[in-house]
């Protein structure tokens, strides 16, 4: 069975490269455009890995991983923060807030896709 990806991402390019380099990899991919469809999505397509933006519009990428780990049935779906803010301040917000790891944008492919692989094996 593929394993998939939730990708929450607002911005156009940035979703189109993740999920270019996702299938490329033989992997699926779904996709958020905010943190709101994020946690709904995250109980319906019950992804192996979700990519979240940190800075989003209607709900922040921080809130959203709080609300999936809260809730028992998305709790263990690991989620990797990616953002443009990659100061260490950011990268320990997302780590409290419950994600696993911390990508800073823009995204480098050599070193996108054997993290990814990290966390799905």
């Amino acid at each position: 069975m593929t394993q998939k990806i939730l990708i929450v991402e607002d911005n156009d390019n940035n979703l189109y490269l993740m999920e270019f380099l996702l299938h490329g990899a033989g992997l699926t991919t779904c996709k958020a455009r905010n943190g709101l469809q994020a946690v709904a999505m995250s109980k319906v397509e019950k992804p192996d890995l979700i990519l979240m933006d940190i800075q989003m519009p209607e709900m922040d990428g921080i809130e959203a991983t709080q609300l999936i780990k809260a809730d028992g049935l998305t709790k263990d779906i690991p989620i990797i923060g990616v953002s443009s803010f990659a100061s260490g301040e950011s990268r320990r917000e997302a780590l409290a807030a419950g994600m696993a790891d911390y990508i800073p944008k823009p995204i480098l492919p050599a070193e996108f896709l054997p993290l990814i692989r990290a966390y799905l094996s």
